[in-house]
């Protein structure tokens, strides 16, 4: 048994570098050289924070943990992430060409912006806002002047658009001060519309609150008839879930809905690699626990002393001719996988690599209607 452990956005520079940068220094998201470098205390590797970001807020959008994308190793977004400064500094040394076409300035990345500042091939708009840009080193009186002369009727075109977009705003200026005369003279029937609007919602909040409590309710029974009986996961379109994620298509993990071992017990839930983890990456299905933060943890003894025995239910409708296939995790001295949750759960879980092989599930009988069973009985 073993602990458990999108679209890349352009975020780094896309400068044209004078000499090739190494590998090393490229985001494995963006694929250019990484820009605000960050880098993983856990695994060691290096991205662009605004890349790394970006893939933590569309796992957390998908209710994922926060996990490198590389590896998939879970990672704590306050602890295991910090600044690569040595490596910025690095890639700020590195040799640059201006971007402006004419301009035969090269310099370090650190200097490009004071650079453009200076750089007489970068565009300047002309100051009678006619659209036209030109660069800087174009811009001199002379030019200026014949560029103002050739393009005189453009002005003066313009200057006419501002003065009748200026008469515009004024007039609708007028038209606003007439419509706030109105209003105000209805601001009574207003406030008592609105006051009429507030009292309806706030009987709709306490109608949902009562229903809520009723869901509370059901469901606090439900967890009661459930205590010291397994848990049973249904995992529906197996072949075409099991087709997606060796195909990329789909998220290789699937998570189970989080459940208690009893009434007043630990809180749990399982997690499913369709096309494996670890030693059963592409050959079996991989099984693995997580302890949740619970409603009962101060009550509860820790490390976690219970036994849970996975179990893939074979279908057959005579239980004596079922071959079910069942492990066993015994119990453990504490680690970071049974301690006490502080969080949402914990960082890591326990399971099984290779809980069962691809090719048993294709020759025996435990897909049923394109459907498996995962049984989990912990005492």
């Amino acid at each position: 048994m073993t602990e458990g452990q999108g679209s890349p956005l352009p975020s780094g520079y896309d400068d044209k570098f004078v000499d090739a940068v190494e590998d090393d220094f490229h985001c494995p998201i963006c694929h250019v050289p990484l820009k605000e470098a960050v880098q993983t205390g856990v695994c060691g590797h290096r991205f662009c924070r605004q890349c790394l970001e970006r893939h933590f807020m569309r796992q957390e959008r998908d209710g994922q943990e926060p996990k490198c994308p590389l590896d998939n190793i879970v990672l704590n977004r306050d602890k295991d992430i910090f600044p690569d400064k040595a490596t910025q500094r690095k890639i700020l040394s590195f040799i640059i060409h201006c971007p402006r076409d004419g301009c035969q300035w090269t310099g370090e990345l650190r200097a490009k912006e004071n650079h453009e500042n200076d750089c007489q091939r970068f565009p300047a708009d002309c100051p009678n806002g006619c659209g036209e840009s030109i660069p800087r080193d174009e811009v001199q009186q002379d030019d200026m002047d014949s560029h103002i002369e050739a393009e005189m009727r453009l002005h003066l075109d313009l200057v006419g658009v501002k003065l009748r977009d200026t008469e515009e705003e004024l007039q609708k200026l007028r038209n606003k001060e007439e419509e706030l005369q109105k209003l105000w003279k209805t601001q009574e029937e207003l406030q008592k519309l609105r006051n009429k609007e507030q009292l309806q919602t706030l009987g709709d909040t306490q109608e949902e609150l009562r229903n809520t409590k009723q869901l509370v309710k059901k469901l606090e029974e439900r967890i009661g008839a459930l205590e010291k009986k397994p848990f049973v996961w249904k995992i529906r379109g197996f072949h075409e879930l099991l087709r997606q994620v060796k195909t990329g298509y789909e998220d290789e993990i699937k998570l189970s809905a989080p459940f208690y071992t009893s009434e007043f017990g630990y809180k749990v839930r399982m997690s499913l690699y369709l096309n494996g983890n670890g030693k059963g990456k592409n050959t079996h299905l991989s099984i693995f626990i997580y302890i949740m933060k619970g409603d009962y943890d101060s009550n509860l003894q820790w490390p976690f002393p219970k036994r849970v025995t996975f179990t893939l239910i074979d279908p057959k409708e005579n239980p004596e001719d079922r071959d079910n296939i069942s492990l066993t995790l015994e119990k453990e001295g504490k680690g970071d996988w049974n301690s006490r949750p502080w969080k949402k759960e914990n960082s890591v879980g326990m399971g099984f690599p290779k809980f069962v092989s691809h090719d048993k599930l294709k020759k025996g009988a435990y897909i049923l209607n394109d459907t498996i069973f995962i049984e989990a009985r912990i005492v």
